[in-house]
């Protein structure tokens, strides 16, 4: 293990993760608040400012520690939840899922934008590889969160989803998963199967999307 450099990409990484982490929950608060529930807006939580978001474990030491105890080939966070009432949501199966929604469709369009950060400084002529860095690790991180919150594991967003789509008996059933959740990931992460099978051809057809919605700039710019 060379810790020298997995301490120089954690230092790149930690940017592009704070963000993507607390301003998915804050996206999916909004999100809430549309849909009718305002327990986040009235406990002041509904705010863009990642330090609203941040919890000192969730958000900073699971993520250093899953990131030096597998050589920086995984990392995973999680931002102080914002309160929900799902009860207020109104059509509550159609908006409960538009609500999980909002986290992934968050990362996928954080990933644009640091994409599109990528490109224009490349147009540039900007050269500084730790700039370079920082927009490379934002599109890896937003990516990596967007095809993990898919996974369809309650109370990932994927999961979730599912679990308001299945008839009543059935998603009643599928809910109990949640307990065992994390048990459910590691031993997937441990038999070597959630990278290869789920999270890169995920995030290789999300990238190859954002590069074509990316296209016309790049050209522009060329």
């Amino acid at each position: 293990m060379d810790v020298g450099n997995l301490i120089q990409q954690a230092a790149i990484l930690a940017l592009p993760l704070l963000f993507a982490i607390t301003l998915s929950e804050a996206a999916r608060g909004r999100m809430a608040y549309l849909l009718g529930d305002k327990t986040g807006m009235s406990m002041g939580r509904l705010s863009w400012n990642p330090a609203n978001h941040v919890s000192p474990v969730e958000t900073i030491i699971i993520p250093m520690v899953m990131y030096f105890a597998t050589n920086g080939n995984f990392i995973f966070g999680n931002a102080k939840q914002i309160p929900i009432d799902y009860r207020n949501l109104g059509n509550s199966k159609r908006n409960a899922v538009w609500l999980e929604l909002s986290r992934p469709l968050a990362l996928l369009a954080m990933a644009w934008i640091w994409l599109i950060g990528l490109i224009l400084l490349q147009a540039s002529g900007i050269t500084e590889a730790f700039f370079l860095g920082v927009c490379r690790a934002g599109v890896f991180v937003c990516l990596s969160l967007f095809a993990f919150q898919l996974l369809p594991v309650p109370p990932l967003a994927g999961g979730r989803i599912l679990m308001f789509l299945l008839p009543y008996k059935y998603a009643v059933s599928f809910a109990k998963i949640e307990t065992w959740s994390v048990w459910i990931i590691l031993l997937l992460a441990i038999a070597g199967v959630l990278g290869p099978l789920w999270l890169s051809p995920i995030t290789q057809l999300s990238l190859a999307l954002l590069q074509i919605l990316s296209a016309p700039l790049s050209l522009l710019l060329n």
